[in-house]
């Protein structure tokens, strides 16, 4: 199979882990945590997060829209300290090491819940993509072809 040497630049995978205490891709869901905060400025360009569930599930359960990265070096707080986490980041001052390093908070606009989640290895043979997403891995066009945002679940919509 040949690989895509070139990828829209508008939507990338993530990988959500799961704790034994935490389940975060349930908090985006259902709209308590607001903003996804990683340590990695992604482009400008990019408008979607799918996002792959790491094990047990090892697979891209939902998309969610997204704004472009709010920095907190040059952007200041965020307004709003509702979500999960907001306050932790707004409060950041380099002394709390579970934030060390999370200076970029993408606000998450939408949820979308793919009926057919697609597994490691369809992501693999199908896809071309090399192993489980560990850092950003940019979506390739044929999977932006095979998985229609309008063909999926719209959990909510931000206006």
């Amino acid at each position: 199979m040949e690989v895509e040497t070139e990828n829209p630049k508008t939507d990338i995978i993530l990988s959500m882990a799961r704790t034994p205490s935490e389940d975060y891709m349930q908090q985006i869901v259902s709209q308590i945590k607001t903003h996804e905060f990683r340590k990695r400025l992604y482009p400008s360009t990019v408008q979607r997060i799918w996002f792959y569930e790491t094990s047990p599930i090892s697979a891209i359960t939902y998309i969610c829209g997204t704004l472009p990265a709010h920095n907190r070096i040059t952007d200041g707080t965020l307004d709003d300290e509702i979500g999960i986490g907001n306050k932790e980041y707004n409060e950041n001052d380099g002394k709390d090491k579970d934030w060390l390093g999370y200076d970029y908070a993408y606000k998450i606009t939408s949820c979308y819940k793919l009926p057919k989640p697609i597994t490691l290895k369809e992501m693999k043979e199908k896809y071309g993509i090399k192993g489980a997403p560990r850092g950003m891995v940019y979506v390739t066009y044929r999977m932006m072809d095979d998985i229609k945002l309008d063909d999926q679940k719209c959990v909510w919509k931000t206006n």
